[in-house]
């Protein structure tokens, strides 16, 4: 109950201090979600986590409107809060602190144009037509500028300020050099009757130190998505490369043609390349030598879906393939690096869950893998019911001796999955695969609330020859039995 008074009184104080000072209209938006489940959600044989968990999330958006060319936007969230936690404030007594700010920004516009300028902490996402981002997909603080040169043609520039001065208290990290992590980016959305293409690129300066320090926010995966697979051990509060800053990049082109409606054609390319230079002071793979290990990452990922609207669904074909390591790890990594993915290509071994219910058990972004997905969804025989059914068989294009060189089989006592920070997603090598089937359902009981059943199931299909003994402690089943709710005002 406090946290919902706290939550109260600060969007008061925000509506009184702006109508104070102007006749600004005031406008809240937002959602509660609940998430009863039953799922086994890791590939670690040995997990202890609880079958059965419920959840919830409150997330409210609050508009100051002075005029067509400036408001205010304040959201606010609490949760996830997971019944019976103490620490959430959801076991008897409640009364937890959990009431965070997610965004908190000014949009307004240069006088005499029509260019837009969003101030503050803000959503930064790379446009994917396909499936989402499976490079930048967060929240974040910076400036966004954009508008328009005609009616065709427009043009998004931002700047993002990642991280800055959170390596403090690490024994020879006691000032505040080179640890800033910036990022500048570009979008130019095309959009043309039936066709819409948006080319983009996005440049990094990635101090030494960026990716040390205190493990908050999204900083392990932004570890796990921008470096190599690093030795077992290695004390990544502390890592630092040779040189003062490094350098990331990345370019991608997605589109979306729908001139022969009701037939829908959507691709997505990217490219990326992260240099921190290289790291001298770290033991090699083999968990002794002291060795030179260049602290690179750069790739490629493709991916492709055609669907075909029918009066009772959308079947769809899903494709992509992403570029994989090699079999040296002291040469970096050929996977392509991410920031903070959010790839939706699946509901429950990728980022499309529904609401707060279990995903991503595969990862963030596809990167390393093939896959092909067959799906049909907004399948409807019932007004108000609709179902989406989806079956993928997905591979690794990781070389089948990386894991043997990079050490994953001899210093990890279980697989390495999603869950750890050395990776960052499910590792398949070219011997490895994995089948994922899910099957979902929506049942919207009143206009604002909603029903939402999802099931799902993944096996991994990993080789015995390339992991040995790793998979004595590794599940290779994943499952989720899912119920959520959704009032939306």
């Amino acid at each position: 109950m406090k946290r919902l008074t706290t939550l109260l009184l600060a969007a008061g104080l925000v509506c009184s201090a702006f109508s104070a000072a102007n006749a600004a209209d005031i406008k809240a938006k937002g959602m509660w979600d609940f998430s009863f489940e039953y799922t086994n959600d890791s590939f670690d044989k040995h997990n202890s986590s609880d079958r059965f968990g419920a959840a919830q999330r409150l997330r409210t958006q609050i508009d100051v409107i002075a005029s067509e060319s400036l408001k205010g936007v304040v959201y606010f969230e609490i949760g996830d809060t997971h019944w019976g936690h103490a620490k959430d404030g959801a076991s008897l007594g409640t009364d937890g602190r959990t009431v965070e700010v997610r965004y908190s920004y000014i949009d307004w516009a240069i006088p005499e144009t029509d260019v837009l300028v969003r101030m503050g902490l803000q959503p930064f996402v790379m446009p994917g037509f396909v499936a989402g981002s499976a490079v930048l997909d967060g929240d974040g603080a910076g400036i966004t500028i954009g508008g328009n040169f005609t009616e065709n043609v427009g043009a998004n520039l931002f700047w993002l300020r990642a991280e800055n001065d959170n390596t403090n208290g690490y024994g020879k990290w006691h000032d505040d050099q080179n640890n800033a992590m910036d990022f500048v980016g570009l979008t130019l959305p095309l959009t043309f009757d039936g066709v819409k293409i948006t080319p983009w690129g996005m440049y990094g300066f990635v101090g030494s130190r960026s990716l040390g320090g205190d493990a908050k926010g999204d900083i392990d995966d932004m570890r796990a998505g921008m470096l190599p697979v690093l030795p077992s051990g290695s004390d990544l509060t502390t890592l630092e490369g040779n040189r003062s800053e490094g350098n990331a990049w990345w370019v991608g082109i997605t589109g979306e043609m729908t001139t022969f409606s009701p037939f829908r054609l959507a691709g997505d390319f990217n490219y990326g390349s992260v240099d921190m230079g290289t790291v001298r002071s770290l033991s090699g793979y083999d968990g002794a030598t002291s060795k030179t290990i260049d602290l690179k990452r750069s790739g490629w990922l493709a991916s492709a879906i055609a669907e075909y609207k029918l009066d009772f669904g959308v079947p769809g074909l899903l494709l992509w393939y992403g570029s994989g390591d090699n079999s040296n790890p002291y040469d970096g990594s050929e996977r392509m690096p991410t920031v903070d993915a959010g790839w939706s290509g699946s509901s429950f071994g990728f980022d499309g869950g529904y609401g707060i219910s279990s995903d991503t058990i595969l990862g963030t972004s596809p990167v390393g893998t093939w896959g092909v997905a067959l799906r049909m969804k907004d399948i409807s025989f019932m007004e108000n019911l609709t179902h989406a059914i989806q079956v993928g068989y997905y591979r690794g294009t990781n070389n089948k001796n990386m894991p043997a060189n990079a050490g994953m089989t001899t210093f990890h006592a279980s697989y390495p999955d999603a869950t750890g920070s050395m990776v960052g997603s499910t590792y398949l090598t070219t011997k490895d695969g994995a089948w994922e089937a899910t099957f979902d359902t929506d049942y919207q009981i009143y206009k604002d609330l909603t029903l939402a059943v999802e099931l799902g199931y993944i096996h991994l299909s990993l080789n015995d020859g390339v992991w040995g003994n790793v998979l004595d402690n590794t599940n290779r089943n994943a499952y989720k039995a899912s119920v959520n709710m959704r009032y939306a005002f």
